[in-house]
């Protein structure tokens, strides 16, 4: 995920003039204040350029820290959140933060669609370990599997809350919210 993905974002133009459509910050910024959650801490897994750092940032006055595992889209990220973020893998983020004993309020991201079918249960259940809540909006409300693409092989949104069920998460009244 390099230059040419941040410039034709979801096939939608560049990544600046989209990512709100398909980020899904708005939402979870007004779910979370909707349902009256205290929100201090959050861990973005896929932050892209940074623009979604700087809504939680507005929203709730707290600075969010994460990965991106693009040097390209890293690089981008404003000087003033860059600290935050590791240029990294989220399937090495998490487990890193873990060990360290870390925990925060909510996790945010869009980015687990690009996680194979048999690592996201795994990957799942670290992330209720680390996290009180995990906000979840893929870019459609289905995605592919990255190996299948060719195949055009969905998962559904039934297929992710029932593996967020299975990794411990409660759904909430939003079908992205997960506690």
């Amino acid at each position: 995920m390099e230059k040419s993905y941040f410039e034709n974002y979801c096939q939608a133009g560049a990544y600046a003039s989209n990512y709100l459509l398909y980020s899904g910050i708005e939402h979870c910024i007004y779910i979370v204040d909707h349902l009256g959650l205290r929100v201090d801490s959050v861990v973005v897994l896929g932050t892209a350029t940074g623009e979604v750092l700087r809504h939680f940032e507005r929203a709730w006055g707290i600075r969010p820290r994460g990965c991106e595992i693009s040097r390209w889209a890293h690089r981008r990220i404003p000087p003033q959140n860059r600290a935050q973020v590791a240029c990294a893998d989220m399937r090495r983020y998490v487990p890193a933060l873990l060990a360290r004993g870390e925990r925060v309020d909510l996790i945010f991201s869009n980015s687990l669609v690009y996680l194979e079918a048999d690592e996201v249960g795994r990957f799942l259940a670290q992330c209720r370990t680390l996290g009180r809540y995990f906000h979840f909006l893929s870019s459609t409300s289905e995605s592919y599997e990255p190996s299948d693409r060719h195949r055009r092989t969905l998962r559904p949104r039934r297929w992710w809350r029932e593996r967020f069920v299975e990794a411990g998460f409660a759904p909430t009244r939003s079908p992205f919210l997960f506690r």
